[in-house]
């Protein structure tokens, strides 16, 4: 069983949580502006075309209001529809071989943070102006050379900031590596984003040089401790994807740039290497085979190993080619130029399958759908819960809290049976279970139906009350109203 026993006949004694430990409440704005205060704007880029994110304020709770309220009808499966057929046009292109260029660039929005001070107990880091000025360059490098290598199907927006308060990084648990974890930099990436969508955001630190060598020498854990050279975080399934790598130090002869549409900075391979990162999960949304950024060492059935070049550009050969759809394949048959095609680039961006966040609430007025804190459990509460909303492909959507990021509203046992308890639980690979259609109704609101034959539907009786898979009209609220908030 995927579950313990007890999830079952969770005690209603736990209404009582529902005040204090509701998830993923609604953040203010005046928080956002305060967290922006803590970063410097380096420097303006190319104008930002991504659109501003609607903010639609969500209903107080007050249930003699609800009746009055319109119900949003929002578009699942409008989008739904449209991203399977993108699905299956860049499986086609990549199945003919077809290099087809887009007819418009797909426009692509980074935000790039730059730490300019962290720490690790007694280890303290900090960038000096020179290393500033190499990260502008190398934002440069990334931006006009992976447009020029993508034969422009991407047109790249980076927003580059640097935030001077000192920021802690986190150790793995496993290793000595440290990084910046995206949890800690949250703060900064809410503030940067109130106005923007940024479809990938990416952080870098810097821990060389003889000024942090000076700094660190002879403190506990220097040169034991160090941030690892890349740590991939989050990919394109992800809320947003992340990616954050140590700067270091620029090889000779390499910088200043000779030409920002060339690949001939280190730190740019990394950052490169890092996003690429994000991409894999196109083998699994697509269902084609797609490399795994590190096949170019050769240990991978299939694929060649790659030599870094003279110029220790990294391996920017193996990753042109990936980039470009034309990295060979050999299944034993034969060779497939295996990667990204332009009509993939489409699928690459953040609101592709990441819709957003939606406070959904009963249409009856008895609430706000919520997860608690503290116990598996799914329910209605008078406080608002924030929802990450994910398509999943055909016609499914994945439902997660905002607060618990790693947590997926659940069928109990992936049993598709009259009153079966539905509850958050961690991913499982039971999909079917874990995803959802969400199916207009008449009146502009939405069920929320199980995948399975019986297309049963999440059902919550009255606060406090464990939601339940039931056939429609078994009672209870089984209607909602998807409302987005912020970004």
């Amino acid at each position: 069983m995927k579950k313990t026993f007890f999830r079952r006949f969770l005690c209603l004694a736990l209404c009582v949580l529902l005040i204090f430990g509701a998830c993923g409440k609604k953040e203010s704005s005046s928080k956002k502006n305060s967290d922006s205060s803590s970063a410097e704007s380096s420097s303006d880029k190319k104008s930002d075309s991504a659109s501003s994110k609607s903010s639609d304020s969500s209903s107080s709770g007050d249930e003699s209001s609800a009746e009055e309220e319109e119900p949003l009808s929002y578009p699942f499966a409008k989008m739904s529809a449209e991203t399977d057929q993108m699905i299956k046009d860049a499986v086609a292109q990549y199945n003919a071989e077809d290099y087809t260029n887009l007819d418009e660039p797909v426009q692509y929005n980074v935000l790039w943070l730059g730490f300019t001070h962290v720490t690790y107990n007694e280890l303290d880091f900090q960038m000096t102006d020179f290393d500033k000025a190499y990260l502008e360059a190398v934002v440069l490098n990334f931006e006009k050379s992976v447009e020029k290598i993508t034969n422009h199907n991407l047109d790249i927006t980076v927003d580059l900031h640097f935030v001077n308060e000192a920021t802690p990084l986190t150790k793995n648990d496993n290793a000595d590596w440290l990084f910046l974890a995206k949890e800690t930099v949250q703060p900064a990436i809410d503030a940067y984003s109130v106005d923007h969508e940024y479809d990938t955001i990416l952080t870098t630190v810097q821990t060389a040089g003889d000024e942090n060598a000076k700094r660190n020498e002879g403190k506990e854990g220097y040169g034991v401790n160090y941030v690892m050279l890349g740590l991939e975080t989050a990919n394109i399934t992800a809320d947003i994807g992340y990616s954050t790598f140590d700067l270091q130090l620029p090889k000779d002869g390499t910088y200043p740039l000779a030409d920002p549409e060339t690949p001939s900075l280190n730190a740019t391979a990394v950052a490169v290497h890092e996003w690429m990162h994000q991409l894999e999960p196109m083998k699994t949304i697509l269902g084609i085979e797609y490399p795994d950024t590190h096949v170019y060492q050769g240990n991978t059935a299939g694929y060649q190993k790659y030599i870094a070049d003279e110029n220790d550009y990294d391996y920017f050969e193996f990753y042109k080619l990936v980039l470009t759809g034309k990295l060979e394949y050999n299944n034993g048959s034969g060779i497939k130029h295996v990667g990204m095609y332009p009509k993939m680039w489409p699928l690459a961006k953040r609101n592709r399958y990441n819709l957003g966040y939606f406070t959904i609430k009963a249409a009856d007025g008895k609430g706000y759908l919520t997860g608690l804190a503290d116990a598996p459990l799914l329910t209605l509460s008078d406080t608002e819960c924030v929802w990450n909303i994910r398509y999943n492909g055909n016609g499914h959507f994945a439902l997660t809290p905002k607060e618990f990021p790693d947590k997926l509203v659940d069928l109990g046992n992936a049993w598709d049976s009259e009153g079966n308890t539905i509850g958050l639980w961690i991913y499982t690979g039971y999909v079917d279970a874990q995803s959802w259609y969400l199916v207009e109704n008449s009146d502009g609101s939405y069920s929320i139906k199980t995948p399975y034959e019986s297309g049963r539907l999440l059902t919550v009786q009255q606060k406090g009350q464990q939601a339940t898979l039931n056939a429609a009209g078994a009672g209870g609220t089984q209607k909602w109203i998807f409302k987005k908030v912020g970004s």
